[in-house]
């Protein structure tokens, strides 16, 4: 199964199934729970296509968050989702979709041919969508069509050949954007833009999930070291592992990509983050910012604050 197809659930979907069972802490017969998810007054009655409860159950089978027992057909939780502790609890959720859709186990072989099995059509997807700059216009189905475009797109030159067309048809754009955006790695543009799906590659809410899980309010780090945890747990940015792998050039070891740059000047911005500059520093993470084009930022460390609510 692969992420972007129509076979494959939506986010919300999958999260629909995880909610009920956190709530009721146990297993659950197959069939109660697809009565339960999707009663059959919610159900289609276009039999062309599959119900979205199959669907979920099979991306979550696929990512291993959920079991189905082939004998007693009951349905479980596994792995990380077995912990939540709230049926509530959506953004530690988001979490472990994203940790569980990034898994390197799951992404094997990125650039060696354009098998989309698993997360990788959206993980390939991922890492072209975040080398674009958050402060240029929302991309959306026509001009992700004509950045890829297989003769005169400028992106064309900077992925491998063999991971291409990213977006076969246009079915899969909207599905790449319930997908990004539920992964906190993409958001809608804050103004009203034309075009199908317009997204801008702002990956803040990843980032700042990141930042806080690894490390404690008041905790002081090397920004260049900040960058190298970052990457690998969000190794979709430029300069990560997945990244490199369908061919998009690393920013440098000591330089941060537009998207990541936009992240952390908004961590800034929004105190979840101090960013500082000491002079004396023998290692200084450069900063693409807005504001001075011309030069990069240099950072020398970042300070974890205690986040704010908003």
């Amino acid at each position: 199964m692969t992420l972007l197809n129509v076979d494959a659930a939506i986010p919300s979907q999958t999260w629909a199934v995880v909610r009920l069972l956190t709530y009721l802490g146990k297993s659950i017969a197959l069939d109660e729970a697809r009565a339960l998810v999707s009663p059959p007054s919610l159900r289609s009655e276009d039999t062309s296509t599959r119900p979205p409860f199959d669907c979920a159950i099979s991306s979550l089978q696929v990512l291993e968050l959920a079991h189905v027992d082939a004998n007693q057909q009951e349905l479980s939780l596994v792995g990380p989702t077995k912990e939540l502790a709230s049926s509530d609890d959506l953004e530690t959720y988001t979490r472990i979709l994203r940790r569980a859709v990034l898994k390197a186990d799951y992404n094997t072989d990125l650039g060696a041919d354009n098998d989309p099995t698993g997360p990788r059509d959206l993980t390939r997807a991922l890492a072209w969508f975040l080398m674009h700059d958050p402060m240029e216009q929302p991309i959306d189905w026509v001009a992700a069509q004509r950045l890829l475009d297989q003769k005169d797109g400028k992106d064309r030159r900077l992925l491998k050949d063999e991971v291409l067309p990213l977006f076969a048809n246009d079915t899969r754009w909207p599905r790449f954007g319930y997908w990004a955006t539920a992964l906190g790695l993409a958001a809608a543009p804050v103004f009203r833009t034309d075009g199908r799906g317009p997204l801008v590659p702002d990956c803040t809410l990843a980032v700042k999930q990141s930042v806080l899980e690894v490390w404690q309010a008041g905790q002081r780090v090397n920004a260049v070291e900040a960058l190298q945890v970052l990457r690998e747990h969000l190794p979709v940015l430029p300069g990560g592992a997945h990244s490199l792998a369908v061919g998009i050039p690393s920013p440098g070891d000591s330089t941060a990509g537009t998207a990541l740059s936009f992240a952390l000047l908004r961590g800034h911005d929004e105190k979840w983050l101090r960013l500082e500059h000491d002079d004396d520093a023998r290692k200084i993470l450069l900063l693409h910012d807005p504001e001075r084009p011309g030069s990069p930022r240099p950072i020398s460390d970042i300070t974890i604050l205690e986040p704010t609510d908003g």
